[in-house]
């Protein structure tokens, strides 16, 4: 609830019980006009007193069917604003009544008639401090107008005892003035500090129920991700069995490559439970830019080619040149996923890759003619491990996993973009993405992609660190035979007695045993060596902390399980740039 609701709701609740109290008191309340007739019935024009009497009972008997209507209407804080004003215009009109009758009845020429009219204007005048502490335009539309006439009355008698009297009611004016509005901020304080405490109990609860579904949904994410991290695990087993046993090269052949497709699989698992971590962690942060979408949708659609074509899915594009502003990099991981996820869930028919320039905007979808989301379904698809069908796909590579529309909902919240689904079973799925219209003059050329390094791995040294003696030897020897000199130790003080000499390159995990992670041993070894001494850091970890501590870094990293033809390029880039520094 905002700063303005809070006043909007105390104003509501401060009158509500005013406009009770008005209703049940108005037949007293006609009582006083009522009086004065009786006591100057004999002292003024009756006709005049007559019709000020009239005019008065008629104000009140209105305000008494304003708050009639008012409990019969089902009046709350966002909608009572018109009954406030309605109900401010009649104290307007009834105190300048009384303010009038003090001009008209006070002057008589009789005392004790005279000390009743100034007597009842005080009565009156300080008696609706208490409307004032309700809400202060009350007061000030009715008792301010009703003591301000007295005190003019008393100056307008041009004598010194009445203009002393005048000056006495002028500083009671603004004694009133000052007591309703410390009256009435005492009354708001106590209403606000009720609200929030209130507001921040319901704010808690809420809190308190997201906490627990988040806690049954991480319960929910660890049972399925333990199922399905063991079922590639088990079609190793099966197959590294099965590979010992195997009669030809041929058949060799066929188990190592099914072998590489359920590695492939927990690959692209780890990796996308990864990127769930680092979007946790809140390390990626955009970098809009301005670029064509219709030229980035072409690379996007001879990206996925083939794959349609081995399914004989049509794959095509249809747009016009438009400029976007957004980060290219993480929508092109948003659009491959709905672009591969479209193909996956295809049997027949094709894709279309959409973008349609607008006033400030452009719209990008890509259509499928798949089996569609049902109904139920299209609110969880976005959820970590939602599924609306199972993957139709033997192979393991073309598995889905149930993260990808989990990061394209997180990406796109991330970059601010609506995103939206259409979809009918059996008939396909529509998604839309809204990008903001870009500034062609300020459009960026990509440059053209350098091309890979020559691989030179002779004569360069690289430091291992890993307390995990299974991977400390796996890596080594993967490393010795791209002919690199290893030196691979279990912790810092283990390698500097190995190789006092400065390495090239430290390959070093973030979980190490004691004190020191991976990050702080590349820190301690580039104070000994020089800042330039190039490292990355191989993890395991989805910590939120811990990735902030290695983005914080600078350091490049890469997560495990680790894809060797991508460590070898990482290793590469990292020794190459080093020499074109030196």
């Amino acid at each position: 609830m905002t700063a303005t609701e809070i006043e909007q709701r105390i104003t509501f609740e401060a009158l509500a019980p005013h406009f009770n109290k008005m209703r049940e008191w108005a037949a007293i309340t006609i009582l006083v006009p009522l009086t004065v007739v009786l006591v100057l019935w004999n002292q003024v024009d009756r006709v005049l007193l007559s019709g000020w009497c009239a005019l008065v009972i008629a104000g009140i008997g209105t305000r008494y069917l304003l708050t009639a209507a008012y409990q019969k209407q089902d009046v709350v804080a966002t909608n009572a604003e018109p009954w406030h004003r309605k109900l401010l215009m009649l104290q307007i009109y009834l105190g300048a009544l009384w303010a009038i009758a003090v001009f008209l009845f006070a002057d008589t020429e009789s005392v004790p008639h005279q000390v009743f009219m100034i007597t009842l204007a005080l009565i009156l005048g300080i008696g609706s401090i208490s409307d004032g502490s309700h809400w202060l335009p009350l007061y000030y539309s009715y008792g301010m107008p009703i003591k301000g006439a007295l005190m003019a009355h008393f100056i307008s008698l041009g004598e010194v005892a009445w203009f002393a009297l005048a000056m006495m009611v002028a500083f009671a004016i603004l004694a009133s003035y000052s007591f309703a509005k410390k009256l009435n901020s005492i009354v708001r304080s106590e209403m606000r500090l009720r609200f929030e405490t209130a507001d921040l109990a319901d704010q808690l609860k809420q809190r308190s129920g997201e906490l627990q579904t988040a806690i049954r949904a991480k319960s929910r994410t660890l049972a399925t991700a333990s199922h399905d991290f063991r079922q590639p695990l088990h079609a190793l087993s099966l197959f590294f069995d099965a590979l010992k046993g195997a009669g030809s090269p041929q058949e060799e052949q066929r188990i190592l490559s099914r072998i590489d497709a359920s590695l492939d699989a927990m690959r692209r698992m780890f990796d996308a439970l990864f990127d769930m971590s680092r979007l946790d962690a809140n390390i990626i942060q955009p970098e809009p830019v301005n670029f064509d979408i219709e030229s980035f949708l072409l690379q996007l659609k001879e990206e996925f080619q083939e794959k349609a074509e081995q399914k004989d899915l049509s794959l095509r594009l249809h747009t016009r040149p438009a400029v976007v502003k957004a980060d290219r990099t993480l929508l092109e991981r948003i659009m491959r996923n709905l672009v591969a996820n479209a193909i996956r869930y295809t049997r027949s028919g094709g894709i279309l890759i959409s973008a349609r320039p607008r006033q400030d905007s452009v719209l990008v979808q890509v259509w499928d003619t798949g089996i569609g989301i049902p109904r139920e379904a299209q609110g969880r698809i976005f959820v970590e491990f939602e599924q609306a069908h199972p993957s139709p796909h033997e192979d393991e590579r073309e598995k889905g996993l149930g993260f990808g529309l989990a990061i394209v909902h997180k990406l796109c919240e991330l970059m601010g973009l609506s995103l939206e689904l259409r979809s009918t079973e059996d008939r396909g799925s529509v998604f839309s993405l809204t990008l903001p219209a870009g500034d062609p003059a300020r459009i960026k050329r990509r440059e053209a992609k350098a091309s890979e390094p020559v691989w030179q791995a002779s004569g360069h040294h690289i430091l291992v660190i890993d307390d995990d003696r299974n991977v400390l030897n796996a890596m080594e020897t993967l490393l010795k035979r791209w002919n690199f000199r290893v030196t691979a130790a279990a912790s810092l003080p283990e390698a500097l007695r190995q190789s006092p000499e400065r390495p090239d390159l430290v390959l070093s995990d973030f979980s190490l045993e004691g004190s020191k992670n991976g990050v702080d041993v590349i820190g301690i070894l580039r104070k000994r060596y020089g800042a330039e001494l190039p490292g990355i850091i191989i993890t395991g970890t989805t910590s939120s902390r811990q990735l902030r501590e290695v983005e914080k870094s600078g350091l490049k990293m890469i997560h495990k399980p680790v894809s060797p033809a991508r460590l070898r390029s990482l290793i590469q880039r990292q020794l190459t740039s080093t020499a074109s520094a030196d």
